[in-house]
């Protein structure tokens, strides 16, 4: 097929899109999330790196606040057969469970599901979709490559993390997710 004597089937507009950089670099004028959001002046910049910062702070506040929630509003007061327990040598060890047939399976998850509960599964799942939103956008912002944005949200971790981290140090929910 011979492209050159007729159109290339690319949209006029993708044809003004930069290339994808693949090298971190330093810009004040790189386009965070859309087009509409590409900071013209120095303001402008320092503003954006400012929201990455409070972004990545809520993002950390949500991940300390979430065993918190969990124990006080998601909860069903369901002890779980394989808990951990604390040993004083090598920290948390799970505790041995004997093997379950099909049927203690299946009658634990029956039993959980009994206790479903509407309300506080519809406000865990709007919860996990709001922390996925914040994780995402945060990676957005890092795949931008522009060191700004990188450096934003790197700071925007540890003082999270500085500032809330001792709610849940010792919980595990906090732990498994890292941004």
């Amino acid at each position: 097929m011979n492209m050159s004597s007729g159109s290339s089937g690319m949209d006029m507009g993708e044809m003004d899109d930069p290339p994808m950089v693949m090298t971190f670099f330093l810009s004040s004028s790189t386009s965070l999330f859309f087009k509409a959001w590409t900071p013209t002046t120095s303001a402008a910049y320092v503003g954006t790196c400012v929201f990455l910062v409070a972004l990545a702070i809520a993002m950390r506040g949500m991940l300390a606040l979430k065993p918190i929630l969990e124990k006080s509003m998601w909860n069903a007061s369901v002890k779980s057969e394989g808990v951990l327990v604390p040993d004083d040598e090598s920290g948390y060890q799970k505790e041995t469970v004997p093997p379950q047939s099909a049927k203690n399976v299946y009658n634990t998850v029956y039993r959980r599901w009994t206790i479903w509960r509407f309300k506080s599964s519809l406000s865990r799942a709007a919860f996990e979709l709001l922390l996925a939103t914040v994780g995402y956008l945060l990676m957005l912002a890092v795949m931008t490559m522009n060191v700004g944005y990188f450096l934003s949200v790197l700071g925007g971790l540890f003082l999270g993390t500085f500032i809330v981290g001792d709610l849940a140090a010792d919980n595990s929910l906090y732990q498994d997710h890292h941004c």
